[in-house]
């Protein structure tokens, strides 16, 4: 069995399977896309229903909605972290060169972070719906 070569590997990498702008986009869309659908439906539900309206109802979708998105974070995560160990060298947190592997593995750190920070706000967006009881 032989060994794939580096600048192969390398090349499929860039061209498929390695972190591209989507894969460090994908995690702050999630959050804003959560952030609207929370915040717009609650607008509209209590624009319909009034200032009294319990906000029980609601409150089950944006869970639903919050679960959603925190797997879809979570998906995204792993994906990244698997390009992210996939690193050649041993120093992860070491970015000397500038080579393809040392961009690929700078944008997936880059990208797991923006994924914490992204699972964090979601968490915050829908912290506010579990305490309030009425639209007021």
């Amino acid at each position: 069995m032989s060994k794939e070569d580096p600048v192969t590997a390398e090349a499929r990498r860039e061209t498929g399977s390695g972190t591209d702008l989507w894969s460090v986009i994908i995690s702050p869309s999630i959050w804003a896309l959560h952030f609207l659908v929370c915040y717009v439906s609650a607008a509209i539900y209590c624009q319909k229903l009034g200032r009294d309206a319990p906000l029980s109802d609601i409150r089950l979708l944006v869970i639903a909605v919050t679960v959603i998105a925190l797997v879809g974070i979570f998906w995204s995560s792993v994906r990244l972290w698997r390009v992210h160990d996939r690193s050649l060298t041993d120093d992860d947190f070491e970015y000397e060169h500038n080579t393809p592997e040392e961009r690929h593995r700078f944008l997936s750190h880059v990208a797991l972070m923006l994924c914490v920070l992204s699972a964090v706000a979601v968490i915050y967006v829908t912290i506010p719906m579990l305490y309030l009881e009425s639209c007021r």
